[in-house]
């Protein structure tokens, strides 16, 4: 199962429950619900987009109840004409001269109107203190500004902000809030201007105390509270809600966890923690100090030269108590780079019980309002204003836990004694923290938030799952890739039980990129990027060398280099130093530290390059077992001096009981045969819920495998090359470029077994350094007789399923896609169904390429401008300057007309074709560019060849109210159509991407899938084809570049028979047939 395929093996069993056959296989495909650019999911986007539509739907009604307001209170008039007059007369009803006159004089009631309308337009920032924690730095940036702003108005005397505006406007300057300009008002400046010119204007008007309040308290200035941020449900307690990570309680949980798991390295031994050694430490995380694990001993007088088994690990620091370091903060001294603070509890805050420190964190990450906040600051915890101020402010840590304040209060007893987390989990009551079996059998998969209630959130149990639908019932895993990738696996396998049954037993591996959060990926990459360059400096040295390339050399020398710089590259067994020509030669091999017939890991950490001779001598043993005794020519104490420098995870491996990891209780198998990663644990509860496992007792039904096997099962059984037009077996690398290697994957999981991995590990014995040449020989079938030819039948049978995203057209609060370009465009002259003239506006900084420059400079509209930046361009140009030197000289002005201007962006002329936006009288005044097509209409026209025609909807025409596709719009001048293309025309199919489609039939039958459409074509593609786009782009000499011509225009449809037809879940096709005419 990966971020978009899942495919699927179904394998028949013996009596002895092991398996015989295939019964079935396939592939579905599905979007991940992610930009495919950069990775984002979809729904952040369109969650900014949506929080932007509703800020102005709420302006405006907030407005529209304003002017209500004001003319029922009589100040403003009825009719909308005059007030319009009084909105743009800026002579007698200059809002900011009238807000600085209401402070002293009388106004009348509709001077007073305006003042209060233009306060309601610019009401000023609010801070809230759950957003605000979001993006610290942007808040601490904006509350810099407003106080600056303050600081600006008390040196001026001005009392209001309007009063400061007026007076700062009249000396020429700006009084729009601009970043960095110390002009950022927020909204306690507006509240109390209000207040100022209601005390100087309640005795002259005929306002009651309840409607100023109204005004004030109810319209203006009111704010709905932020939706609450679910945390979901605690993992062992149900009803309980999951602890913030805000919580001392939950940062003392987590501490312990740390330590309690922490060891040291005293020389060659590991050794847990004393209990004063212990102490130390964790009194030092207490007091909201991190604990580096690169230098412990000075700072935890620990024994010299002790190490962490995490740092080893690759760790560097185990974070304090995070709620303590911000709230201990003691005051600090202005310096040239930061202003003075006054600090927050301070040493206060440890006198204060664990409960007191509880509830006084709850209240500050459950509060939004700052004032609230510094009142209760104030009067309860004896705090200074500044302190309360400070405090009003502070963020803390964000995010929830696994677990409820209940379930950690049960477990923290047992975790101070000393007992891992998994230990004290049982002491305190609960079932281990893993064992998530559960005791009730689903016929089918349901809805996984139904029964993975702990992961997932924002459920409503007050929501009908048949109304509202099942994720608002139950709610949903907040990864849009997991949440779509579980919907899909409950569909495959809810139709494959359908048709073959219940299984017997499932296993299931997830692929890396599915298991990777971001971090992890950005590290995958930088892996990958670091390893391509790596590679290519190898090869670079092998061609000097005259040596061939190869994965196995190219293998050697990354193991090489892993091995410390390189004067101290040297074999760990012989002490020799190992030259670059030394390492491409046959006398060095790669080297298994812990034999791979014994533990099957044949990853990095457990190799290292060493010579022959040596690694004839180690043969099937351990680095202990081979050399502990120290025969002639070897010393044990010198091998482990010799690899000091390696990595801990390969270092670890020399050590004497290395082997007594994997070989207690077959715990190398068990890690070969179950995954323990959070999601694949997620997706092998979810399957389990089709059995009883409890009732069972000790029996698994259902496994989640690492996977580590499956690449070396697939090359000894020899199916890399099995989809190959040759089908001959390709053994380095299987073909991605064919969607059923999904399915050639999932029937080697379903084979991997604990038997196979037994039979697997005795046969490869010390035999590995021949591992190319016997990897097949090693290698045990799946079952006796088995032939890798008996998968190809079943691979040609598999046709590829996809999920087709039809939109949700009509549905209210379903998301149907973005509609056009986010830039809107002024009109010059609308053209009909065709590129439009157009106007708009760019920003010379954002052009950083020499030829969209020259493009842009020779669009402007205004003649004079655009003559004076040309000559500009042509100075900087000839002068060796880049676009950004000629965006910062016309940002500073250039002569336009013989006046200086100051140019940042300029309006330019550009064709295309828009979506018209029309006003309140029908009238177009702006368009935006379509970006998307949401189907094609595939129409039999009226002639008499019953000829086909292809017509492409924009996603934005499609979305309209009045969208039919009968209206019939005659060709435009651009030659396109906009609906049904002739009266008599009839329609045949309608098309979205991803549909799949039928051309021929008996012999000829190709099934083929919408990849894209356009006006008056579609592209097919085989439903197996992988990587189309990448291919395509490839170099025309590239053997797996796509070559063909994909485009099929009505004509073509017509004449190959094409239909629509519908391919469920796993594979089964449902063709009606060609059309008959």
């Amino acid at each position: 199962m990966g971020t978009n395929s899942i495919g699927w093996a179904a394998i028949k069993l013996d009596d002895d429950g092991q398996p015989c056959g295939i019964l079935d296989m396939g592939v579905r495909n599905f979007p991940d619900g992610r930009n495919p650019t950069d990775k984002q999911s979809n729904a952040v986007n369109r969650r900014l987009a949506r929080g932007q539509r509703r800020r102005r739907d709420r302006y405006l009604k907030r407005r529209e109840d304003l002017i209500n307001a004001l003319v029922e209170y009589g100040l403003m008039p009825e009719d909308a004409e005059e007030r319009k007059k009084i909105a743009n007369d800026n002579k007698l009803f200059d809002p900011y001269k009238l807000r600085a006159k209401a402070l002293d004089e009388p106004l009348d009631p509709f001077e007073l109107g305006r003042a209060i309308f233009h306060l309601d337009q610019r009401r000023g920032f609010k801070s809230n203190r759950k957003s605000d924690g979001d993006n610290e730095n942007e808040a601490q940036k904006t509350r810099s500004d407003i106080n600056e702003l303050r600081r600006r108005m008390d040196e001026s005397g001005a009392r209001t902000l309007g009063e400061f505006l007026v007076r700062r406007r009249r000396r020429g300057k700006s009084v729009r809030a601009r970043p960095d300009m110390g002009l950022y008002p927020d909204r306690a400046m507006y509240e109390k201007e209000f207040d100022k010119i209601r005390a100087a204007q309640e005795p002259h008007q005929d306002l009651s105390t309840e409607q100023w309040d109204r005004l004030r308290n109810y319209i203006i200035f009111y704010q709905r509270d932020l939706r609450p941020v679910d945390p979901g449900w605690c993992l062992f307690e149900d009803g309980e809600k999951r602890a913030a990570k805000a919580l001392p309680l939950f940062q003392e949980f987590r501490m312990l966890q740390e330590v309690n798991n922490l060891k040291i390295q005293v020389g060659r031994e590991d050794r847990a923690l004393k209990p004063d050694e212990r102490e130390r430490v964790l009194n030092r995380l207490r007091s909201g100090s991190d604990v580096n694990l690169k230098k412990p001993v000075r700072a935890l007088g620990l024994p010299s030269g002790a190490e962490f088994n995490l740092a080893q690990a690759g760790r560097t620091m185990v974070k304090g108590d995070e709620a303590t370091a911000r709230l201990t903060a003691l005051p600090k001294k202005a310096t040239a780079n930061r202003p003075a603070t006054p600090g927050l509890f301070g040493k206060k805050w440890l006198d204060f019980s664990l409960d007191e420190r509880n509830e006084i964190a709850r209240f500050l990450i459950e509060t939004e309002s700052p004032e609230i906040v510094r009142e209760r600051a104030l009067t309860e915890w004896g705090l200074s204003e500044a302190q309360a101020d400070a405090l009003s402010n502070v963020s803390l840590v964000s995010g929830y836990g696994n677990l409820s304040e209940k379930a950690i209060a049960k477990i923290l007893p047992h975790m101070e004694r000393g007992l891992r987390y998994s230990d004290a989990v049982i002491a305190a009551g609960y079932p281990h923290h893993s064992d998530l079996r559960n005791d009730e059998a689903h016929e089918r998969l349901p809805y996984y938030g139904q029964v993975l209630t702990s992961d997932a959130v924002g459920a409503n149990r007050e929501k009908n799952p048949e109304i509202d639908g099942e994720p608002a019932r139950y709610g949903r895993i907040a990864n849009p890739t997991v949440h779509i990738g579980l919907g899909q696996l409950r569909r495959v396998v809810n139709r494959i039980i359908e048709v073959h049954g219940k299984p017997e037993e499932m296993v299931i591996e997830l692929a890396r990129d599915l298991k990777m959060n971001k971090e992890d990926k950005l590290n995958y990459q930088r892996s990958q990027r670091d390893g391509a360059e790596r590679n290519e400096r190898f090869r670079k040295d092998l061609e000097s060398a005259e040596e061939e390339v190869s994965p196995e050399i190219l293998r050697k020398l990354r193991l090489w280099e892993e091995q410390g710089p390189p004067q101290a590259r040297i074999c760990p067994y012989t002490g020799r130093q190992l030259s670059f020509e030394m390492v491409i030669s046959a006398r060095t091999e790669i080297d298994h530290i812990l034999p791979f017939s014994r533990t099957l890991h044949n990853s990095m950490n457990n190799l290292v390059v060493c010579m022959a001779e040596a690694n004839r001598a180690k043969g099937d043993r351990s680095p202990y077992e081979a050399f502990g005794h120290n025969p002639p020519g070897y010393d044990y104490d010198d091998i482990l001096a010799n690899v000091e420098r390696f990595p801990y995870n390969k270092r670890r491996r020399f050590q004497p009981d290395a082997m007594e990891w994997f070989e207690n209780d077959d715990a190398f198998l068990d890690r070969q045969l179950n995954e323990t990663q959070y999601l694949s644990r997620t997706a092998r509860t979810y399957l389990s819920h089709l059995y009883n496992e409890k009732a069972e007792g000790s029996k698994q039904r259902v496994r989640a495998i690492p996977g580590r096997m499956t690449a070396l099962l697939r090359r000894g059984w020899g199916l890399n090359g099995i989809l190959s037009e040759s089908g001959e077996d390709q053994t380095e690398r299987k073909q991605r470029d064919d969607h059923r290697h999904h399915a050639i994957d999932a029937f080697i999981v379903a084979n991997t077994t604990q038997r196979l991995l037994h039979r697997f590990a005795r046969a490869a014995g010390s035999s590995w350094q021949d591992a190319a040449e016997n990897l097949a020989r090693l290698t045990p079938k799946p079952w006796d007789g088995f032939d890798r030819n008996d998968l190809k039948p079943f691979l040609e049978k598999i046709v590829v399923s996809y999920k087709t995203d039809r939109g949700t057209r009509g549905v209210k609060g379903k998301t149907t896609g973005q509609l056009h370009n986010d830039t809107a465009y002024g009109i010059i002259e609308l053209v009909e169904g065709g590129p439009s003239k157009l106007k708009r506006r760019k920003v010379l900084s954002g052009i950083d390429k020499v030829g969209p420059l020259e493009k842009t400079l020779n669009d402007i509209l205004d003649p004079p401008l655009k003559k004076a930046l040309i000559d500009l361009w042509d100075r900087v140009k000839a002068e060796g300057g880049k676009s950004a030197e000629f965006a910062s000289q016309a940002a500073k002005g250039v002569m336009v007309n013989g006046r200086p201007q100051k140019v940042r962006s300029v309006r330019v002329e550009e064709a295309e074709t828009i979506a018209p936006i029309k006003d309140s009288a029908g009238k177009v005044y702006k368009g935006y560019k379509l970006d998307g097509n949401e189907f094609v209409d595939v129409w039999q026209m009226g002639d008499k060849n019953k000829s086909w025609k292809i017509v492409v909807v924009p996603t934005f025409y499609a979305n309209q109210s009045d969208f039919n596709i009968e209206d019939f719009r005659p060709k435009t001048s651009r030659g396109r159509y906009r609906g049904k293309p002739d009266p008599n025309a009839k329609h045949l199919i309608r098309l979205y991407k991803d549909d799949m489609g039928a051309l021929g039939k008996g012999d000829d039958l190709r099934i083929v899938r919408v990849r894209k459409f356009g006006d008056g074509y579609v592209v097919l593609d085989d439903h197996n084809e992988a990587d189309v786009d990448g291919r395509e782009r490839l170099n025309t000499d590239d053997p797996r570049k796509i070559k063909r011509n994909n485009g099929h225009s009505g004509i073509r449809l017509h004449e190959q028979d094409f239909r629509k037809i519908r391919v469920d879940e796993i594979g089964r096709v449902h063709d009606p047939g060609p059309f008959k005419p």
